[in-house]
């Protein structure tokens, strides 16, 4: 009975594992994926010309990427309470340290996160009574 299990779960994995080089075969590289985006963009009405670099689009990946750095801040900001609260031996003193390294992060992406939300309700708020 467990040969007959192991055969099964080694096949099962190997299908999983080459099934999808079988399926895509047509496809090389990342031609594939590429064609897909391009397909995909043309049908959504997205324009990838010469205004793809507009200042819209340049102020977003700057947040995108300024989200990405606070999003590392933060967890660094939870891990060191986090270590702090473990390795506190009992004592109370360093627990209450852990505790407030935790919360102070959690506290500063909640303020992060708002201030975007805000930020974004009066944009779109704007953009709509402007009409464009």
């Amino acid at each position: 009975m467990k040969i007959l299990i192991t055969t099964i779960v080694i096949f099962s994995i190997l299908f999983l594992v080459v099934a999808p080089d079988i399926l895509l075969a047509a496809c090389q590289g990342t031609d594939c994926v590429t064609a897909g985006l391009e397909v995909t963009t043309e049908k959504a009405g997205l324009d990838t010309g010469a205004n793809a670099t507009n200042l819209p689009r340049i102020i977003g990946r700057a947040i995108n990427a300024l989200f990405g750095i606070i999003g590392v801040i933060f967890l660094t900001v939870v891990l060191i309470g986090g270590y702090e609260w473990m390795t506190s031996g009992g004592s109370e003193e360093k627990i209450a340290k852990g505790k407030k390294f935790i919360i102070n992060g959690i506290n500063g992406m909640i303020v992060i996160f708002l201030a975007y939300a805000l930020v974004y309700v009066i944009m779109f708020s704007l953009s709509r009574a402007t009409g464009s």
